[in-house]
């Protein structure tokens, strides 16, 4: 059984060896380095950074803790090389499990010329067809590109050169208020740029409750980024050494940089896709709840699917869709067990200052779908841990169903979130109720109290 991927990002090596673990011989083609966009250019490098913005923001505010300290400079080259060796390590760390596995890598831009065949444009040169009993196609995205803005015109950034930390400018325009945009905006305000962040939208973080969003943007501001709202960039021009930015609006903004984050869009173009007869929903490749598109044998995950386009739902699909590749090829004379994902008790987080993070439905969403739901809050006012930090901004909100206190979502502004999150996706994966929850003793003082606090709360509402 030979498991061909394509693309050895995220999903494509958890794919590839969830694949090699469970017997089959896997072949990964990977354009440039393992790890994909996210250990590269994205998740890591951007966290790697995000990290050192936050020590320039708390040694800042030094003095409320009763120090005296002070950052005289920023030093960018150091900076990099931390960044650079931070995801030169986790890339040896995906070569070596590849290794171990037994997983062949080749090194390459792969095109489909055949249902399950895929032609490899070497590195090193030269060609190479790659034939396999199933195909998991893992190409990830790219950075979508305003069209109305010259994206080769110097001053002109995607995030790609953000984390290329070539230099903090003195002043930025960032297009988009979405993730990519508020995490950028966090850092540079952190390392001294003026901030200036321009969303099409009437909100930061479009699709999100607006108790967070006006948390985040609150805390935004408070660093000394500004907003333009419901507003949109249509011309960018160079003047000098400035860049020009004029809205819709009619309002000119001026700064070193223009930073594009409006966000991504599946990686398809130029890759043989539709050729070989693969249904496609405009850039994004169609595929079931199992991941499977319409040519028998073919799988698809990740970006390239749309949805959540984030690094560990990539992972979970390609680990599901490699598990039903080999169980199809396994099962003879009988209907093979198929797995699928439940994307409802996956977390999303943006690490803003302070950070984000959600899992599930807001409550109007969830009455939205016909959920009878009740909203508790808590706050880290109220939480010695996180007054000690000095970072009691934020607030746990929790919704739960009314009656039963099963969870549908959560909200979390505030410290640790990204990592608190994940009680409430445990509690909500196998039907811990808020109750259940409430009973279950938090080390004290610990931020995740405050979870506790919101659970105990929405038990008392839904009577349960």
């Amino acid at each position: 059984m030979h498991i061909v991927v394509l693309g050895g990002g995220p999903g494509g090596y958890a794919a590839a060896f969830e694949a090699a673990r469970l017997g089959a011989a896997v072949t990964l083609i990977e354009r440039e380095r393992l790890g994909g966009t996210c250990l590269n250019w994205g998740c890591i490098p951007t966290k790697t950074i995000l990290r050192s913005a936050h020590i320039v923001a708390d040694t800042r505010d030094a003095a409320t803790f009763g120090l005296n300290a002070a950052v005289a400079t920023v030093d960018i080259p150091a900076l990099r090389a931390r960044k650079e060796a931070v995801v030169d390590e986790l890339v040896g760390q995906v070569e070596s499990s590849a290794r171990r596995l037994k997983v062949r890598v080749v090194y390459g831009t792969g095109t489909l010329v055949g249902p399950k065949a895929v032609e490899v444009a070497l590195a090193d040169g030269g060609t190479e067809t790659v034939e396999g009993d199933a195909l998991i196609l893992a190409t990830g995205s790219a950075v979508f590109k305003l069209p109305s803005i010259d994206h080769d015109m110097p001053g002109v950034w995607t995030s790609d050169e953000a984390v290329a930390l070539s230099e903090i400018p003195k002043d930025v325009v960032i297009i988009g208020g979405g993730v990519i945009g508020l995490e950028f905006a966090c850092a540079y305000a952190a390392f001294g740029s003026v901030v200036t962040v321009v969303e099409l939208m009437e909100q930061v973080l479009p699709g999100n409750d607006k108790r967070v969003v006006k948390q985040t943007q609150a805390a935004l501001e408070e660093m000394g980024v500004a907003f333009h709202l419901g507003d949109a960039v249509e011309r960018v021009e160079r003047t000098g050494e400035r860049m020009r930015a004029t809205l819709r609006s009619g309002t000119v903004l001026e700064s070193d940089i223009v930073m594009s984050a409006v966000g991504r869009i599946p990686n398809s173009a130029g890759l043989g896709f539709p050729e070989a007869g693969i249904e496609m929903d405009r850039a994004a490749v169609r595929v079931d709840e199992y991941f499977r598109t319409n040519l028998d044998g073919v799988y698809a995950i990740g970006d390239l699917i749309g949805g959540m386009m984030l690094a560990h739902v990539a992972e979970e699909e390609g680990v599901v869709a490699a598990r039903n590749a080999v169980a199809e090829l396994s099962t003879v004379g009988a209907e093979a067990h198929l797995e699928s994902v439940r994307y409802d008790c996956i977390p999303a987080c943006v690490y803003t200052f302070p950070e984000v993070a959600v899992v599930g439905s807001g409550r109007d969403a969830a009455k939205e779908r016909g959920i009878d739901a009740v909203q508790a809050v808590a706050k880290f006012a109220a939480n010695g841990k996180a007054l000690g930090e000095g970072e009691s901004d934020g607030f746990v909100q929790l919704v739960a169903e009314n009656g039963t206190g099963r969870i549908v979502g959560c909200q979390i502004v505030g410290p640790h979130a990204v990592e608190t999150i994940h009680e409430i996706a445990v509690a909500m994966k196998h039907d811990i109720t808020a109750r259940q929850l409430a009973e279950t003793v938090h080390a004290h003082p610990t931020v995740s109290e405050v979870i506790r606090m919101a659970c105990a709360d929405a038990a008392g509402k839904c009577g349960c």
